[in-house]
Protein backbone atom coordinates (compact mmCIF):
# COMPACT_ATOMS: atom_id res chain seq x y z
CA UNK A 1 0.00 0.00 0.00
CA UNK A 2 2.08 2.90 -1.30
CA UNK A 3 1.33 6.43 -2.36
CA UNK A 4 -0.05 9.35 -0.42
CA UNK A 5 1.47 11.76 2.08
CA UNK A 6 1.30 9.17 4.91
CA UNK A 7 2.93 6.33 2.98
CA UNK A 8 5.65 5.96 5.62
CA UNK A 9 3.18 5.74 8.54
CA UNK A 10 2.04 2.42 10.00
CA UNK A 11 -1.27 2.23 11.86
CA UNK A 12 -2.92 -0.52 13.89
CA UNK A 13 -6.58 -0.05 14.69
CA UNK A 14 -8.85 -2.09 16.90
CA UNK A 15 -12.18 -0.45 16.21
CA UNK A 16 -15.75 -1.22 15.25
CA UNK A 17 -18.84 0.39 13.80
CA UNK A 18 -17.99 3.86 12.38
CA UNK A 19 -16.03 6.50 14.34
CA UNK A 20 -12.81 4.48 14.72
CA UNK A 21 -12.97 2.81 11.30
CA UNK A 22 -13.63 6.17 9.60
CA UNK A 23 -10.52 7.58 11.29
CA UNK A 24 -8.50 4.63 10.00
CA UNK A 25 -10.00 4.99 6.53
CA UNK A 26 -8.99 8.65 6.33
CA UNK A 27 -5.42 7.71 7.25
CA UNK A 28 -5.37 4.75 4.85
CA UNK A 29 -6.69 6.90 2.00
CA UNK A 30 -3.72 9.20 2.59
CA UNK A 31 -1.32 6.28 2.21
CA UNK A 32 -0.88 4.88 5.71
CA UNK A 33 -0.55 1.12 6.09
CA UNK A 34 -3.53 0.34 8.33
CA UNK A 35 -3.88 -3.10 9.94
CA UNK A 36 -7.26 -3.78 11.54
CA UNK A 37 -7.41 -6.17 14.51
CA UNK A 38 -10.68 -8.10 14.66
CA UNK A 39 -12.20 -10.74 16.86
CA UNK A 40 -11.94 -14.25 15.35
CA UNK A 41 -15.16 -15.50 13.81
CA UNK A 42 -17.02 -12.24 14.50
CA UNK A 43 -15.05 -9.21 13.40
CA UNK A 44 -16.28 -5.65 13.27
CA UNK A 45 -20.09 -5.69 13.86
CA UNK A 46 -20.46 -3.41 10.84
CA UNK A 47 -19.58 -6.37 8.60
CA UNK A 48 -23.11 -7.73 8.97
CA UNK A 49 -25.08 -4.47 9.06
CA UNK A 50 -26.76 -3.30 5.88
CA UNK A 51 -26.59 -4.19 2.20
CA UNK A 52 -23.62 -6.13 0.83
CA UNK A 53 -21.98 -9.54 0.48
CA UNK A 54 -21.83 -11.92 3.42
CA UNK A 55 -19.48 -10.57 6.09
CA UNK A 56 -18.71 -7.35 4.21
CA UNK A 57 -21.60 -4.89 4.08
CA UNK A 58 -21.50 -1.62 2.16
CA UNK A 59 -21.33 0.12 5.54
CA UNK A 60 -18.19 -1.85 6.35
CA UNK A 61 -16.71 -1.45 2.86
CA UNK A 62 -17.04 2.35 2.92
CA UNK A 63 -15.11 2.68 6.19
CA UNK A 64 -12.51 -0.07 5.82
CA UNK A 65 -11.11 0.16 2.29
CA UNK A 66 -7.32 0.20 1.94
CA UNK A 67 -6.87 -1.78 5.17
CA UNK A 68 -5.54 -5.21 6.07
CA UNK A 69 -7.41 -7.45 8.51
CA UNK A 70 -5.94 -9.77 11.13
CA UNK A 71 -7.79 -11.82 13.72
CA UNK A 72 -6.46 -11.99 17.28
CA UNK A 73 -8.02 -13.70 20.28
CA UNK A 74 -7.22 -11.37 23.15
CA UNK A 75 -8.65 -13.85 25.64
CA UNK A 76 -5.53 -15.95 25.14
CA UNK A 77 -2.11 -15.05 26.48
CA UNK A 78 -0.61 -15.74 23.08
CA UNK A 79 -3.10 -13.40 21.45
CA UNK A 80 -2.29 -10.62 23.91
CA UNK A 81 1.43 -11.04 23.29
CA UNK A 82 0.94 -11.07 19.52
CA UNK A 83 -1.21 -7.93 19.69
CA UNK A 84 1.35 -6.14 21.87
CA UNK A 85 4.10 -6.92 19.40
CA UNK A 86 2.01 -5.80 16.44
CA UNK A 87 0.94 -2.51 18.06
CA UNK A 88 4.36 -1.75 19.51
CA UNK A 89 5.85 -1.95 16.03
CA UNK A 90 3.48 0.68 14.63
CA UNK A 91 3.54 4.46 14.58
CA UNK A 92 -0.12 4.77 15.57
CA UNK A 93 -2.73 2.75 17.45
CA UNK A 94 -6.43 3.63 17.28
CA UNK A 95 -9.04 2.05 19.55
CA UNK A 96 -12.67 2.74 20.38
CA UNK A 97 -13.39 0.21 23.11
CA UNK A 98 -15.32 1.15 26.24
CA UNK A 99 -13.57 2.98 29.06
CA UNK A 100 -10.77 0.92 30.60
CA UNK A 101 -11.22 -2.10 28.32
CA UNK A 102 -7.82 -1.93 26.61
CA UNK A 103 -6.10 -1.82 30.02
CA UNK A 104 -7.96 -4.98 31.03
CA UNK A 105 -6.96 -6.63 27.75
CA UNK A 106 -3.30 -5.82 28.35
CA UNK A 107 -2.96 -3.38 25.46
CA UNK A 108 -3.49 -0.08 27.27
CA UNK A 109 -1.19 2.89 26.72
CA UNK A 110 1.13 1.93 29.59
CA UNK A 111 1.50 -1.61 28.21
CA UNK A 112 2.28 -0.44 24.69
CA UNK A 113 4.38 2.65 25.43
CA UNK A 114 6.66 0.53 27.61
CA UNK A 115 7.64 -1.28 24.42
CA UNK A 116 7.35 1.71 22.12
CA UNK A 117 7.62 5.12 23.86
CA UNK A 118 6.98 6.87 20.52
CA UNK A 119 3.59 5.27 19.85
CA UNK A 120 0.75 7.66 19.05
CA UNK A 121 -2.20 6.18 20.95
CA UNK A 122 -5.65 7.49 19.96
CA UNK A 123 -8.65 6.55 22.10
CA UNK A 124 -12.17 7.24 20.84
CA UNK A 125 -14.94 7.09 23.42
CA UNK A 126 -18.54 8.16 23.82
CA UNK A 127 -17.66 10.71 26.51
CA UNK A 128 -13.87 10.74 26.44
CA UNK A 129 -11.67 9.44 29.24
CA UNK A 130 -12.36 12.12 31.88
CA UNK A 131 -15.45 13.52 33.51
CA UNK A 132 -18.34 11.93 35.45
CA UNK A 133 -19.82 10.22 32.36
CA UNK A 134 -16.57 8.68 31.11
CA UNK A 135 -17.67 5.09 31.85
CA UNK A 136 -21.03 5.38 30.10
CA UNK A 137 -21.49 3.83 26.65
CA UNK A 138 -22.22 6.39 23.97
CA UNK A 139 -23.65 5.94 20.47
CA UNK A 140 -24.15 8.59 17.81
CA UNK A 141 -27.90 9.01 18.30
CA UNK A 142 -27.53 9.35 22.07
CA UNK A 143 -24.77 11.92 21.76
CA UNK A 144 -26.60 13.90 19.07
CA UNK A 145 -29.37 14.28 21.63
CA UNK A 146 -27.25 14.88 24.70
CA UNK A 147 -24.73 17.16 22.98
CA UNK A 148 -27.45 19.49 21.72
CA UNK A 149 -27.34 19.14 17.93
CA UNK A 150 -30.78 17.50 17.82
CA UNK A 151 -32.28 20.47 19.66
CA UNK A 152 -31.52 22.77 16.73
CA UNK A 153 -32.34 20.27 13.97
CA UNK A 154 -35.79 19.71 12.49
CA UNK A 155 -38.71 21.79 11.22
CA UNK A 156 -39.00 25.23 12.78
CA UNK A 157 -41.38 25.05 15.71
CA UNK A 158 -41.40 21.24 15.52
CA UNK A 159 -39.82 18.44 17.49
CA UNK A 160 -36.03 17.89 17.41
CA UNK A 161 -34.75 15.25 14.97
CA UNK A 162 -31.39 13.58 14.39
CA UNK A 163 -29.09 14.71 11.61
CA UNK A 164 -29.60 12.40 8.63
CA UNK A 165 -26.13 10.84 8.87
CA UNK A 166 -24.05 9.73 11.86
CA UNK A 167 -22.43 13.14 12.17
CA UNK A 168 -21.08 12.46 15.66
CA UNK A 169 -19.30 9.27 14.59
CA UNK A 170 -17.92 10.69 11.36
CA UNK A 171 -16.76 14.00 12.81
CA UNK A 172 -15.20 12.28 15.82
CA UNK A 173 -13.29 10.03 13.43
CA UNK A 174 -12.10 13.12 11.59
CA UNK A 175 -11.05 14.85 14.84
CA UNK A 176 -9.18 11.70 15.86
CA UNK A 177 -7.30 11.75 12.55
CA UNK A 178 -6.40 15.40 13.15
CA UNK A 179 -5.18 14.52 16.64
CA UNK A 180 -3.03 11.72 15.24
CA UNK A 181 -1.41 14.05 12.72
CA UNK A 182 -0.78 16.60 15.48
CA UNK A 183 0.86 13.97 17.70
CA UNK A 184 3.00 12.68 14.82
CA UNK A 185 4.19 16.24 14.18
CA UNK A 186 4.84 16.77 17.89
CA UNK A 187 6.77 13.51 18.10
CA UNK A 188 9.19 14.78 15.47
CA UNK A 189 9.57 18.24 17.03
CA UNK A 190 9.19 18.07 20.80
CA UNK A 191 11.95 17.24 23.27
CA UNK A 192 9.45 15.35 25.45
CA UNK A 193 6.60 13.30 24.04
CA UNK A 194 3.45 11.69 25.38
CA UNK A 195 1.66 9.94 22.58
CA UNK A 196 -1.77 9.30 24.05
CA UNK A 197 -4.85 11.44 23.50
CA UNK A 198 -8.58 10.84 23.52
CA UNK A 199 -11.67 12.31 21.88
CA UNK A 200 -15.33 11.71 22.63
CA UNK A 201 -18.48 11.85 20.57
CA UNK A 202 -19.96 14.14 23.22
CA UNK A 203 -16.97 16.49 22.79
CA UNK A 204 -17.54 16.53 19.05
CA UNK A 205 -21.25 17.33 19.16
CA UNK A 206 -20.78 20.07 21.74
CA UNK A 207 -18.02 21.56 19.57
CA UNK A 208 -20.36 21.54 16.57
CA UNK A 209 -22.80 23.71 18.52
CA UNK A 210 -20.28 26.49 17.81
CA UNK A 211 -21.70 30.04 18.16
CA UNK A 212 -24.87 28.82 19.90
CA UNK A 213 -22.75 28.31 23.02
CA UNK A 214 -21.29 31.81 22.88
CA UNK A 215 -24.61 33.50 22.17
CA UNK A 216 -26.19 31.66 25.11
CA UNK A 217 -23.54 33.19 27.37
CA UNK A 218 -24.37 36.64 26.02
CA UNK A 219 -28.15 36.80 26.27
CA UNK A 220 -29.32 33.43 27.57
CA UNK A 221 -30.90 32.48 24.24
CA UNK A 222 -31.70 28.81 23.74
CA UNK A 223 -32.56 28.16 20.08
CA UNK A 224 -34.96 25.47 18.93
CA UNK A 225 -35.06 23.58 15.63
CA UNK A 226 -33.90 25.85 12.81
CA UNK A 227 -35.88 24.27 9.97
CA UNK A 228 -34.45 25.39 6.63
CA UNK A 229 -33.52 28.89 7.74
CA UNK A 230 -30.28 30.30 9.14
CA UNK A 231 -29.71 31.56 12.65
CA UNK A 232 -28.11 34.88 11.63
CA UNK A 233 -28.75 35.61 7.93
CA UNK A 234 -32.01 36.55 6.14
CA UNK A 235 -32.54 35.28 3.50
CA UNK A 236 -30.50 32.10 3.70
CA UNK A 237 -32.80 29.11 3.35
CA UNK A 238 -34.92 26.79 1.23
CA UNK A 239 -37.44 28.25 -1.23
CA UNK A 240 -40.04 26.56 -3.43
CA UNK A 241 -39.76 27.01 -7.19
CA UNK A 242 -42.33 26.28 -9.92
CA UNK A 243 -41.16 22.67 -10.13
CA UNK A 244 -39.12 21.95 -7.00
CA UNK A 245 -36.97 23.79 -4.51
CA UNK A 246 -33.61 25.50 -4.11
CA UNK A 247 -31.50 26.88 -1.30
CA UNK A 248 -30.00 30.35 -1.62
CA UNK A 249 -29.05 33.40 0.38
CA UNK A 250 -27.65 36.91 0.36
CA UNK A 251 -24.39 36.87 2.34
CA UNK A 252 -23.82 40.64 2.56
CA UNK A 253 -25.85 43.86 2.59
CA UNK A 254 -23.95 45.36 -0.33
CA UNK A 255 -25.49 42.72 -2.62
CA UNK A 256 -29.07 43.34 -1.51
CA UNK A 257 -30.02 45.74 -4.30
CA UNK A 258 -28.60 43.30 -6.86
CA UNK A 259 -30.74 40.53 -5.38
CA UNK A 260 -33.87 42.71 -5.42
CA UNK A 261 -33.21 43.56 -9.07
CA UNK A 262 -32.78 39.88 -9.88
CA UNK A 263 -36.03 38.66 -8.26
CA UNK A 264 -37.91 41.74 -9.50
CA UNK A 265 -39.81 42.53 -6.29
CA UNK A 266 -39.41 46.23 -5.53
CA UNK A 267 -41.13 45.93 -2.15
CA UNK A 268 -38.02 44.17 -0.88
CA UNK A 269 -35.83 47.21 -1.48
CA UNK A 270 -36.54 48.86 1.88
CA UNK A 271 -35.04 45.93 3.82
CA UNK A 272 -31.48 46.90 2.97
CA UNK A 273 -29.76 45.58 6.10
CA UNK A 274 -29.65 42.10 7.53
CA UNK A 275 -30.91 43.53 10.86
CA UNK A 276 -34.05 44.90 9.18
CA UNK A 277 -34.58 41.64 7.32
CA UNK A 278 -34.33 39.70 10.58
CA UNK A 279 -36.91 41.99 12.19
CA UNK A 280 -39.25 41.45 9.23
CA UNK A 281 -38.22 37.91 8.36
CA UNK A 282 -41.69 36.56 7.57
CA UNK A 283 -42.58 39.38 5.16
CA UNK A 284 -39.17 39.28 3.45
CA UNK A 285 -39.20 35.53 2.91
CA UNK A 286 -42.84 35.57 1.79
CA UNK A 287 -42.05 38.16 -0.88
CA UNK A 288 -39.04 36.18 -2.09
CA UNK A 289 -41.05 32.97 -2.08
CA UNK A 290 -43.77 34.54 -4.22
CA UNK A 291 -41.18 35.59 -6.80
CA UNK A 292 -39.23 32.33 -6.91
CA UNK A 293 -42.24 30.08 -7.36
CA UNK A 294 -42.92 31.77 -10.69
CA UNK A 295 -39.95 30.09 -12.40
CA UNK A 296 -38.32 26.64 -12.48
CA UNK A 297 -35.45 25.39 -10.37
CA UNK A 298 -33.21 25.32 -13.43
CA UNK A 299 -34.04 28.93 -14.24
CA UNK A 300 -33.19 30.16 -10.75
CA UNK A 301 -29.99 28.12 -10.49
CA UNK A 302 -28.78 29.60 -13.78
CA UNK A 303 -29.93 33.14 -12.95
CA UNK A 304 -28.57 33.25 -9.40
CA UNK A 305 -25.30 31.60 -10.41
CA UNK A 306 -24.79 34.08 -13.26
CA UNK A 307 -25.24 36.90 -10.73
CA UNK A 308 -22.75 35.21 -8.35
CA UNK A 309 -25.25 34.43 -5.61
CA UNK A 310 -24.73 31.13 -3.74
CA UNK A 311 -27.47 28.66 -4.60
CA UNK A 312 -28.11 25.00 -5.24
CA UNK A 313 -30.73 22.32 -5.67
CA UNK A 314 -31.68 19.89 -2.91
CA UNK A 315 -30.14 16.70 -4.23
CA UNK A 316 -30.81 13.14 -3.13
CA UNK A 317 -28.17 10.39 -3.09
CA UNK A 318 -28.67 9.48 -6.75
CA UNK A 319 -28.34 13.09 -7.84
CA UNK A 320 -25.20 13.58 -5.75
CA UNK A 321 -23.61 10.53 -7.39
CA UNK A 322 -24.44 11.89 -10.86
CA UNK A 323 -23.37 15.48 -10.12
CA UNK A 324 -20.56 16.66 -12.41
CA UNK A 325 -18.75 18.27 -9.46
CA UNK A 326 -18.77 14.93 -7.64
CA UNK A 327 -17.09 13.34 -10.65
CA UNK A 328 -14.58 16.14 -11.15
CA UNK A 329 -13.43 15.90 -7.54
CA UNK A 330 -13.41 12.07 -7.38
CA UNK A 331 -15.77 12.21 -4.41
CA UNK A 332 -17.41 8.96 -5.47
CA UNK A 333 -15.14 6.40 -7.08
CA UNK A 334 -15.86 3.27 -9.08
CA UNK A 335 -14.64 0.15 -7.33
CA UNK A 336 -14.39 -3.55 -8.09
CA UNK A 337 -14.91 -5.55 -4.92
CA UNK A 338 -13.90 -9.22 -5.12
CA UNK A 339 -16.95 -10.30 -3.12
CA UNK A 340 -19.58 -7.96 -4.58
CA UNK A 341 -18.36 -6.80 -7.95
CA UNK A 342 -18.84 -3.28 -9.28
CA UNK A 343 -19.87 -0.69 -6.72
CA UNK A 344 -19.14 2.86 -5.65
CA UNK A 345 -17.14 4.02 -2.65
CA UNK A 346 -16.84 7.50 -1.16
CA UNK A 347 -13.61 9.17 -2.20
CA UNK A 348 -11.31 11.17 0.07
CA UNK A 349 -12.41 14.75 0.89
CA UNK A 350 -8.90 16.23 0.68
CA UNK A 351 -7.57 16.72 -2.83
CA UNK A 352 -3.84 16.00 -3.08
CA UNK A 353 -3.02 16.76 -6.73
CA UNK A 354 0.17 14.69 -6.60
CA UNK A 355 -1.63 11.66 -5.08
CA UNK A 356 -4.73 11.09 -7.19
CA UNK A 357 -5.52 7.49 -6.18
CA UNK A 358 -7.22 7.09 -2.82
CA UNK A 359 -8.96 3.69 -2.97
CA UNK A 360 -6.16 1.24 -3.68
CA UNK A 361 -7.55 -1.97 -2.24
CA UNK A 362 -10.95 -3.33 -1.18
CA UNK A 363 -12.18 -3.69 2.37
CA UNK A 364 -10.60 -6.92 3.64
CA UNK A 365 -12.23 -10.21 4.42
CA UNK A 366 -12.13 -11.14 8.08
CA UNK A 367 -8.57 -12.16 8.98
CA UNK A 368 -7.49 -12.07 5.35
CA UNK A 369 -4.01 -10.78 6.13
CA UNK A 370 -3.25 -12.49 9.44
CA UNK A 371 -0.45 -14.70 8.13
CA UNK A 372 1.00 -11.98 5.92
CA UNK A 373 1.17 -9.45 8.75
CA UNK A 374 2.48 -11.77 11.47
CA UNK A 375 5.14 -13.25 9.23
CA UNK A 376 6.75 -9.83 9.64
CA UNK A 377 5.84 -9.31 13.32
CA UNK A 378 7.07 -12.59 14.79
CA UNK A 379 10.76 -12.84 15.63
CA UNK A 380 10.95 -16.18 13.84
CA UNK A 381 8.72 -18.92 12.48
CA UNK A 382 8.97 -20.84 15.74
CA UNK A 383 7.36 -17.92 17.57
CA UNK A 384 4.64 -17.63 14.95
CA UNK A 385 3.97 -21.35 15.09
CA UNK A 386 3.75 -21.25 18.89
CA UNK A 387 1.36 -18.28 18.83
CA UNK A 388 -0.82 -20.12 16.35
CA UNK A 389 -0.84 -23.34 18.35
CA UNK A 390 -1.68 -21.38 21.50
CA UNK A 391 -4.77 -19.84 19.87
CA UNK A 392 -3.50 -16.32 19.30
CA UNK A 393 -5.39 -15.98 16.02
CA UNK A 394 -8.51 -17.97 16.78
CA UNK A 395 -9.49 -21.25 15.24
Amino acid sequence: MTGGPLSDVSVVEMTGHRAGPFCGALLADMGADVVKIERPGVGDPARSQGIGPDGKSGYFMANNRNKRSVTIDLKSDAGTEAARELIAGADVFVENFGYGVTDKLGIGYDDISERNPEIVYASIKGYGETGPKRKRPGLDLILQAEGGIMSVTGPEGGEPVKVGQAIGDLTTGMFAAIGILARLYERDCASEFTGKFDVGLFDTIVTLMNEYLTEYSMDGSVPGPQGVTHQTLVPYQRFETADGAIVTGVPSDDRWDDFVDLVGTEALREYSTNASRQENQERVTDLIQAALEEESTEYWIETLTAANFPCGPINDVAQVVEDEQTSARNLVVEHEDPDWGECLLPGHPINFPDHDETVRSPAPRLGEHTREVFDDVADDQTTLKQWTEDGAFGG
